[in-house]
């Protein structure tokens, strides 16, 4: 375990400043997010001085409920009526509406941050082995008293730990600057808002998107060994040939057996990450219509056959890396 422990320190000071350099560029992408709001705040602020209300029209909750919604500010209180089919409503109702599309767009967010952090670790995954090829230092750790097993699985560990945990952490930080912007919106309408996180459960979003985050890990688990083993071998532009090569087959595939058979493969595998979300939320079928916000079971999508399919694809790829490991071809 102490080998483990400083095999994935050494990942860590190699890696360090892409890191770093991710959770600088998504903090300034949260800040210029907070000036925005600032900015919608003062002419909310501005408007109500002035009109006393704000009309918007055809206000979408989910896809089968349109309507307007009018905000309307009397002695320091805000009235918020939202009209469908000629009936008013009255601002709890709109809430325990509005709460469950809120919860799917943070989910959103977060999914948007898991693809930068994932495209991020295929530059990882393609360069743990390569790079070391490169300089010749992957001779000076296969000289020490380390395992080989040590060595690719430090390197794997910490890859898809990095994705896990980085994406986790940003995703609080973008929790957190969510309720930063509200707070900057200000009196009367941080009352609502507040009324709305009300109605929102932090540990049940927190809880299902690391359950997903598990989940997409074993899922990549195939891509990232398919990267390393095609960084231990090729002479130069793992990445490109990682990425270009299956495209390629592809391409070739579809003119040649006039079938997209692959870029069905191809596309189900990058989509399955996302579609996981939506048919553990029952959003295609229920849309938002429950009377809760819903949470997902991770074990439904993570205890299955296709989790079994990844984890014997991974196996194989392992064997495959760790044979071409051992011969330590030289790079171009």
């Amino acid at each position: 375990m102490k080998t483990l422990t400083v095999l994935l320190k050494r990942e860590w000071l190699e890696w360090k400043r892409v890191v770093l350099g991710t959770i600088i560029v998504i903090t300034f992408l949260n800040f210029l997010m907070l000036l925005s709001v600032a900015r919608g705040s003062s002419w909310f602020h501005e408007t109500m001085a002035r009109d006393g209300s704000i009309l918007m029209k055809d206000v979408q909750i989910s896809d089968d409920e349109v309507g307007n919604l009018e905000i309307i500010q009397e002695d320091g209180q805000l009235q918020i009526y939202y009209e469908r089919e000629n009936e008013s409503h009255d601002v709890d109702e709109f809430l325990t509406e509005a709460a469950k599309p809120m919860v799917y767009g943070m989910r959103f967010g977060m999914q948007g941050i898991f693809l930068f952090v994932l495209f991020l670790s295929l530059f990882y995954f393609s360069d743990a082995i390569y790079k070391e090829r490169a300089d010749n230092s992957t001779l000076f750790f296969r000289s020490l008293p380390v395992n080989d097993h040590y060595l690719l699985g430090s390197k794997i560990l910490a890859g898809l730990l990095g994705v896990i945990g980085l994406t986790l952490l940003l995703s609080l930080e973008y929790l957190l600057f969510i309720r930063v912007a509200f707070m900057i919106w200000g009196a009367p309408l941080d009352t609502m808002l507040s009324a709305l996180f009300e109605k929102i459960s932090y540990l049940g979003i927190i809880w299902d998107w690391f359950s997903y985050l598990l989940f997409a890990a074993i899922r990549m688990a195939p891509l990232a060994l398919f990267l390393m083993l095609v960084g231990a071998y090729v002479k130069g532009r793992p990445l490109l040939i990682g990425i270009g090569g299956p495209l390629l087959l592809s391409i070739s595939w579809a003119i040649v057996f006039k079938s997209a058979a692959l870029f069905k493969i191809i596309g189900k595998f990058f989509w399955g990450f996302n579609l996981v979300m939506i048919e553990q939320w029952h959003l295609l079928e229920d849309k938002f219509q429950t009377e809760d916000v819903i949470y997902a079971n991770p074990w439904d999508y993570i205890l299955n056959v296709d989790t079994l399919a990844a984890l014997l694809a991974s196996g194989v790829l392992y064997y495959a890396l760790w044979k071409v490991y051992r011969k330590n071809i030289p790079t171009g």
